[in-house]
């Protein structure tokens, strides 16, 4: 049978083969007992999702006939990137990880800024990694979103930024919400978050001279994570993703 809810993360040979990497294997062979002759979903983290057939199924290897394709499947089509602050409680930043996948994060930047508490040491990338290819799969998207090392906020805004870019900033005068009718029609979205303490008011200078307009994210004070989440909301309900 064919699950509409599970995916499965497969490595593309050609247009019509692919397999099951190793764990993805034991996976569908043990905990969902599928079977040579079974249907299933695939995706290849690059925006194409497959329906498939097992062709192979042993131990840890299952082999597939790939029977349609579906590009771009969950995903909006845009680019919308999320700059962060690590946190000291590393389960709140693996938290936002999670959900900015499923508010369709296209690439997530842990940005380090003066007031980064505690950081070094916590940030494990492989298990990031791990969070991110979860997400991608339960919330039925095909497009892995790309994740940065963690890099120095200067340093990230010299690379220069493209498209619209946010800074959430408590006192700024103009909402997101304000700037949304901008987003519509824009397919790249930067949001800067920063870390508990707020940035400095040179990393707000340098930020505005990078390009960001900044925005406050409504009348209360809210945790690096949660402003995370709601600007990532906001930018989907503008795009009606």
């Amino acid at each position: 049978m064919c699950s509409p809810m599970q995916l499965f993360l497969a490595q593309i040979q050609t247009d019509t083969a692919a397999n099951l990497p190793p764990e993805e294997a034991r996976h569908c062979l043990k905990v969902l007992r599928h079977q040579v002759g079974d249907h299933i979903h695939c995706i290849d983290g690059k925006g194409h999702m497959y329906e498939a057939r097992i062709t192979r199924a042993h131990r840890d290897e299952v082999l597939l006939d790939l029977l349609r394709a579906h590009p771009g499947w969950g995903e909006h089509g845009g680019h919308l990137r999320l700059a962060a602050s690590p946190l000291r409680l590393r389960d709140r930043f693996e938290w936002l990880l999670e959900k900015a996948v499923e508010l369709g994060a296209s690439e997530i930047v842990p940005v380090l800024c003066q007031r980064t508490d505690k950081y070094k040491g916590r940030f494990k990338t492989a298990r990031a990694e791990t969070i991110l290819l979860t997400a991608t799969k339960q919330c039925l998207r095909s497009v892995i979103p790309i994740l940065r090392e963690p890099i120095s906020l200067k340093d990230w805004l010299d690379e220069g930024i493209s498209g619209d870019a946010f800074l959430a900033v408590a006192q700024a005068t103009e909402s997101l919400t304000d700037r949304l009718h901008t987003v519509a029609e824009c397919q790249e979205v930067t949001l800067l978050i920063g870390p508990e303490g707020d940035f400095t008011d040179d990393e707000q200078a340098w930020a505005r001279e990078a390009g960001f307009a900044p925005v406050h994210l409504g009348k209360t004070r809210l945790r690096t994570e949660t402003a995370g989440v709601y600007a990532l909301a906001q930018v989907k309900a503008a795009w009606g993703y």
